[in-house]
């Protein structure tokens, strides 16, 4: 019979695998991968002191936000390489290199605002409470001087949510605090 030759047998994982890593010439993808598994890997306490940067060549280089912590991972980095291994499938991570940089810090600010931002003021859920007809005027008041309509119907529209946000997270403090009629 003719092609009857016995061919390997590839999973379509593995063939997956294969077409990412060939596709993949910059290591972007393997890059993205990391950065992925990376707080798993390395834990919340570590994960806040770090940023991975790239992966060159098999080196992944990762910033940090100290001197000390830059030591104190070049310790750790034949485990931290062994375990980016187990969770990634394969060995993409040949060397670690930890540089100390200022990102890592203005990245965990920049995390902290947008955690804020999205969860509310502080951290709370905050239901808005409505501004009473007294206050809506003076907050009309306030942005009447804006010439443009676009811009003043704006700026209107964020002082009202801001305010209504506040007076919300205010309603909730004073229903939190405890009565003195213990």
């Amino acid at each position: 019979m003719m092609g009857d030759r016995a061919r390997p047998t590839t999973s379509l994982r593995q063939g997956l695998k294969k077409l990412m890593s060939s596709l993949d010439k910059n290591g972007l993808l393997t890059t993205a991968g990391i950065i992925e598994v990376w707080d798993d890997v390395v834990g919340p306490e570590i994960a806040g002191h770090t940023f991975v940067s790239k992966l060159k060549d098999g080196e992944l280089v990762v910033l940090v936000d100290s001197p000390v912590w830059s030591a104190e991972l070049n310790a750790m980095a034949e485990p931290l390489k062994k375990r980016l291994t187990q969770e990634l499938g394969q060995e993409s991570v040949k060397s670690l290199r930890f540089t100390v940089s200022r990102r890592v810090s203005l990245e965990r600010e920049e995390r902290a605002v947008r955690a804020d931002a999205e969860s509310g003021y502080g951290g709370v859920k905050v239901d808005p409470a409505p501004l009473s007809s007294a206050e809506l005027k003076a907050v009309q008041r306030s942005v009447a001087g804006i010439e443009n309509e676009a811009l003043r119907e704006a700026a209107l529209r964020a002082t009202v949510s801001d305010l209504e946000r506040k007076k919300g997270l205010e309603a909730l403090n004073s229903s939190q605090e405890p009565s003195d009629g213990l």
